[in-house]
């Protein structure tokens, strides 16, 4: 008996061949999104690499397995799909082995950022703020705010935004330093990803206006959640610059 799930992907894997449409590679991601995680979750085993960028470089290549997929070749589409992102996803660990050659003392401390910051990401359903990594650390922000850099600037993973942010060309950075230790831990994660602070990427999109849609998908909140905790921010921000 043909699995009903994978059927259907096969059904959208030749909707999106014929018409090509985001829509269509969309609804086929969503779909097989927990395998290709799969896929990243056994080679992250072992990698000084976060998962979450392991889950980054996989959905990246997803669509190249996809085009490389030849439904005559006997192969299951799952099959061939997990395969080709698993491959890809250990030359992750051969492309990014920077941090495999900092000092031991250096790739100590990352390791343990790394396993706090997963641990507390499982125990709060969410993406544990920089500042609550420190307290449970002991370290100090600047600290985790290093490894954060560090990592991301390791990993190369950027995407492209807009340089210039929302409010920054009118903020002075130690006011946006005052506001950060007056917000509570998800208003600090929403500040962080609108304003590139503690490691996170800045989630401005081209247009110069925020990307909630992304932030919720890093933090793990609701887009609508997300927009609350700005208005949140933003009208400590204003405060701030009155005073």
């Amino acid at each position: 008996m043909v699995d009903v799930k994978k059927q259907q992907e096969i059904d959208l894997y030749h909707d999106w061949k014929k018409n090509q449409t985001v829509g269509s590679f969309q609804k086929l991601y969503t779909s097989m999104k927990p395998l290709l995680f799969e896929a990243a979750k056994k080679a992250s085993y072992g990698s000084n690499i976060p998962m979450s960028a392991h889950q980054v470089w996989a959905a990246q290549n997803f669509q190249d397995a996809l085009r490389t997929y030849k439904p005559t070749s006997g192969t299951a589409l799952q099959s061939h799909v997990y395969n080709a992102v698993h491959q890809k996803a250990k030359r992750l660990n051969y492309l990014y082995q920077n941090l495999s050659h900092t000092p031991e003392p250096r790739a100590m401390q990352i390791g343990l950022y790394q396993n706090i910051y997963e641990n507390m990401k499982e125990d709060l359903s969410r993406e544990p703020s920089a500042a609550e990594i420190a307290d449970k650390l002991g370290w100090g922000l600047k600290d985790v705010n290093k490894i954060q850099t560090e990592i991301k600037k390791d990993l190369a993973l950027d995407y492209t935004t807009e340089d210039k942010g929302f409010f920054e060309s009118s903020i002075d950075e130690e006011i946006l330093e005052y506001v950060y230790y007056d917000l509570n831990p998800e208003e600090q994660l929403v500040y962080d990803y609108v304003f590139g602070k503690n490691g996170k990427r800045k989630m401005i999109k081209l247009n110069n206006k925020i990307d909630f849609e992304g932030i919720s998908r890093e933090v793990g909140f609701s887009a609508s959640k997300v927009r609350a905790l700005w208005t949140k921010v933003r009208l400590k921000v204003e405060k701030a610059l009155h005073r």
